[in-house]
């Protein structure tokens, strides 16, 4: 008995340890105010959503995992522009939205985080539109006109993501090469790479 019980500890320690392994990284949190002499808005100040310690290094990182930019300025433009999609009205919520969910979907550089980001705001409208659907004072007319709008946008978003899939297969070897010898037997490539030129003796299978 004491054995099994042994091993379900480890198991539940094992699991604790992944879980908190898993655990999201912070994402910056902006405070905006406005300039009443400009009149434009101007970030006050910023800080992480777990309240941790915010300095260039961290600041780089978070701005990394959001945008997938090494360049911090570039992945602020990035999520600016990526904001300005959003529905909310206030440009902190729409910046802020954009800092903690574009880290969620893992862009691996700038061009997957524009992607990610078309995908956020066709997402955000189409939502947008059945919330407006579903209000009690809507009639059936406008309520059928909301629904076919929130279905364009649901597909374009669908297409957005599969846009998304297709330039990471490009990334990513989708093709396995096998020499195929007189014996019969063959040989996988570990590392196969779909630019090498084909011989003669070469059958390329897709993945």
């Amino acid at each position: 008995m004491s054995k099994i019980h042994d091993k379900i500890k480890k198991k539940e320690s094992a699991l604790e340890e992944s879980c908190s392994s898993t655990e999201s990284e912070p994402f910056i949190c902006r405070k905006y105010k406005r300039n009443e002499e400009t009149g434009l808005h101007e970030i006050e100040t910023m800080q992480f959503s777990d309240g941790s310690d915010l300095n260039e290094n961290t600041f780089k990182a978070a701005v990394k995992r959001a945008t997938g930019a090494s360049n911090p300025a570039i992945g602020e433009i990035i999520l600016k522009k990526v904001a300005q999609g959003l529905s909310a009205n206030d440009i902190e919520i729409r910046l802020n939205e954009a800092s903690a969910l574009l880290p969620a979907l893992s862009p691996k550089d700038e061009a997957e985080a524009m992607l990610l980001g078309q995908f956020l705001a066709l997402q955000d409208s189409g939502m947008k539109c059945l919330r407006r659907a579903h209000h009690p004072s809507q009639e059936f007319y406008h309520q059928e006109r909301l629904f076919a709008i929130a279905q364009k946008l649901f597909n374009t978003a669908n297409q957005t993501i599969q846009t998304l899939l297709r330039y990471r297969s490009e990334i990513l070897p989708t093709t396995q090469i096998i020499p195929v010898h007189d014996d019969g037997k063959a040989i996988v490539d570990e590392e196969p790479s779909s630019s090498r030129p084909l011989n003669d003796s070469e059958e390329k299978i897709s993945n």
